[in-house]
């Protein structure tokens, strides 16, 4: 439009009035030069006007695409420059365009590059470093955070002009504010970027001269490139601190960021190792090898110092003050969810010591944690105290509202809702919060948590609630993702191995591993066993016997739970997987001791004992989520004694329980058990049509290759 109009303007292109028609010099705008570049064009047009409006243009086109009147008034040179001419000008002209409140943008993002194009390469970084000098300037103290973006960018694009080292540290400084703002709005990738221009201004003697603002700069910029999960340019910035502080007490954020770097790439025991280092240096006892005596004193030891410690005692607990002992509380904290996957046994007593310094030296931030992670414990197989677990949770989720410790959403939800209140509450009322928490932690920059709670939904929409597999894949999809974007391996792996699950049971032939990480699954199964990844190894097992059971395959599914002994979960809480786990170990165990072999009481005796476990999981903890399975238990051991009244009944209950608490695939699973049933005593009608029942549940669930499966079934039946 503006080319046409400054053809106009030539006397090139007119309207014609008597033929209501327009009309042009073809000839004249040929000879005209004119670049094919429309940026150069509009320049050249530019150049024609008055050297004030062309400052006015030069002015704008630095202060980014939108702008408002006080920065161009702020940014221009005293008294020599009309900001109430310059503005009705360029908006009439077509450059500009004022969108309410005094506040203007380009009227397109070329118009700012032909503006641009105005200043002399030669002399940009000066304009540059000029205009955010008089913006710094000119703009108070408490009003400089409103700005701070634009002036930071104009002074990073005038470093080269900077000549002093008080220069160097000023623009530094700026370079800090205005990244420590772009944290608070989590735009992570922008901080990290203004916090390298600052940390690049550093020098060698910057570190006696402006040690504090050196200190900072480096702690703050490992923490936004560990958010985006930049681990080239982290690593060299981590360095930097380790050798240069003061002391060690300068060094914790440098340490708290390498310990999360470790974890996130899957160095567990280093990040234990890491974490026993500093909890030594402060003062505390980091516990070294974890025997059952230790474990066990441990334990008396934390229950003496709760006894009789109501709800409102533990919540109401004084602050912790000692700058140590908080310290001390981060690390353990952070060696805990490494010893979860990799030292089972450790977990729980860091757990132990935590609350003990919560309770003995008050509560901090963290204390929150620690006790939700104790009701962990006590929901595990070590205690199975429900209740207890669940008056944890609470005290938990109450201490971080009085502690107003928002921060702390993505891990205390973890911890409630992943491990805790599964055992009282539906499946399905986890699946929001952890959903909650992930949006928290986006905001908190919490990433391995924010993941964490992105896995647990996962987990739990897969295995506990079965919510539709085309809609597992897709989520679990964008959760890799996720994963990788932050740099976050170790639990992206962990969310193929669910994604794997969803494919296989979908019948594709995809495998995840190759399409997101270019592995096999043999390859993160033998490297998790040299590596010590006991959680990880246990998923990827649990995993294959989750799959080779619903496609029929029940040798290679009791092979499976065979080789799951080898990878004890210890004193740690148990996710929606281990509990579907002992369900399914459950089933394989009555199916082989039905067939009469060699073994047949070993597996009843395994049977029975998941039987028992679900008389107490259904009566003490949560009906909903656990009366279905153990009517189906106790139908299979029924079938076992050959009681086909009692079998039968149970059958039919696990299939309404299921049906009532939504639970497509655990319903498909009761009518083909009782297919099989009714199979075995030659009622073939009865067979079918729970087979079809079975069919009809596995469809609504998406699984295409156990309902090809159970076709198969169906297709020998009618023969």
């Amino acid at each position: 439009m503006n080319f046409l109009r400054s053809l106009n303007e030539d006397g090139l292109l007119w309207f014609n009035l008597s033929t209501r028609r327009w009309e042009y010099d073809i000839v004249g705008i040929q000879q005209k030069e004119v670049s094919a570049d429309v940026v150069q064009h509009m320049s050249q047009r530019m150049t024609r006007l008055p050297r004030s409006m062309q400052f006015g243009l030069k002015l704008c086109s630095c202060l980014g695409a939108s702008f408002d009147v006080n920065a161009l008034r702020k940014g221009g040179p005293a008294n020599e420059f009309d900001v109430e001419e310059f503005l009705p000008f360029s908006i009439e002209s077509g450059f500009l365009r004022e969108d309410g409140q005094r506040r203007y943008s380009w009227a397109h993002d070329q118009v700012q590059q032909a503006a641009y194009a105005l200043i002399p390469v030669g002399k940009r970084e000066s304009f540059h470093l000029l205009l955010g000098s008089r913006m710094f300037m000119r703009t108070p103290a408490e009003e400089l955070t409103n700005i701070i973006f634009t002036v930071v960018v104009n002074m990073n694009h005038g470093i080269g002009q900077l000549k002093t080292l008080a220069q160097f540290h000023e623009v530094a400084r700026l370079n800090l504010k205005a990244g420590k703002k772009a944290m608070t709005l989590s735009s992570f990738d922008s901080a990290a970027k203004y916090l390298l221009v600052g940390v690049s201004l550093i020098k060698e003697e910057s570190w006696n001269s402006e040690y504090e603002l050196s200190l900072e700069l480096h702690d703050t910029v490992c923490e936004a490139l560990f958010v985006i999960g930049d681990w080239e340019k982290l690593l060299p910035n981590i360095q930097e601190p380790l050798q240069k502080a003061r002391c060690f007490a300068d060094k914790l954020n440098t340490y708290h960021t390498l310990v999360r770097y470790l974890k996130a790439t899957g160095d567990l025991r280093g990040a234990i190792e890491k974490c026993k280092h500093v909890v030594s240096e402060l003062g505390d006892d980091f516990p070294d090898q974890i025997d059952e005596a230790l474990f066990r004193e441990e334990t008396r030891r934390v229950e003496q110092l709760l006894k009789d410690k109501s709800e409102a005692e533990l919540i109401s607990l004084p602050k912790m003050t000692d700058e140590r002992k908080i310290a001390s509380m981060q690390f353990l904290n952070h060696a805990l969810s490494s010893a979860f996957a990799a030292e089972p046994m450790l977990a729980p007593v860091l757990t132990f010591r935590m609350v003990s310094l919560s309770v003995e030296c008050g509560v901090c931030e963290i204390s929150a944690t620690a006790f939700a992670g104790y009701g962990s414990w006590l929901v595990s197989a070590y205690k199975s105290d429900f209740e207890g677990g669940y008056r944890m949770g609470h005290v938990a989720i109450e201490l971080k509202n009085r502690l107003r410790y928002e921060e702390g959403i993505p891990r205390i939800h973890a911890l409630v809702y992943g491990f805790i209140n599964i055992w009282r509450t539906p499946f399905q009322a986890s699946l929001p919060k952890h959903l909650e928490a992930y949006d928290a932690g986006n905001f908190s920059g919490d990433v391995e948590f924010t993941l964490s709670n992105l896995y647990m939904h996962g987990v739990n929409s897969l295995y506990g609630c079965g919510d539709n597999l085309r809609d597992v894949d897709s989520t679990t999809r964008v959760y890799i993702q996720r994963c990788k974007q932050s740099g976050q391996s170790f639990l992206g792996k962990f969310i193929c191995v669910i994604h794997e699950v969803a494919l296989k049971l979908m019948g594709s032939s995809e495998k995840s591993y190759a399409s997101f990480y270019d592995t096999t699954e043999e390859r993160m199964f033998i490297d998790g066993r040299e590596q010590s990844k006991i959680s990880l190894c246990r998923f990827i097992l649990f995993k294959r016997k989750y799959v080779a059971f619903f496609l029929g395959q029940m040798h290679a599914a009791a092979d499976f739970f065979e080789l799951g002994l080898s990878f004890p979960i210890g004193g740690n809480g148990r996710l929606v997987n281990i509990i579907v786990g002992v369900f399914i170990d459950g089933l394989i165990a009555f199916y082989y001791a039905r067939k009469r072999r060699s073994d047949e009481n070993r597996w009843t005796e395994i049977g029975n004992g998941v039987l028992s476990l679900l008389e107490v999981w259904a009566k003490e903890g949560s009906d909903w989520n656990f009366s279905n399975k153990l009517f189906l238990l106790q139908a299979e051991c029924f079938f076992l004694r050959g009681d086909e009244r009692a079998a039968l009944q149970k059958y039919n209950a696990s299939i309404k329980s299921a049906q009532d608490h939504r639970f497509i695939h655990e319903e498909g699973l009761a009518h083909e058990r009782l297919a099989s049933f009714h199979d075995h005593y030659g009622r073939r009608s009865e067979a079918l049509t729970c087979f079809n029942a079975a069919k009809r549940c596995y469809e609504h669930w998406g699984a295409q290759a156990v309902v090809q499966r159970v076709e198969r079934t169906i297709a020998k039946l009618q023969r």
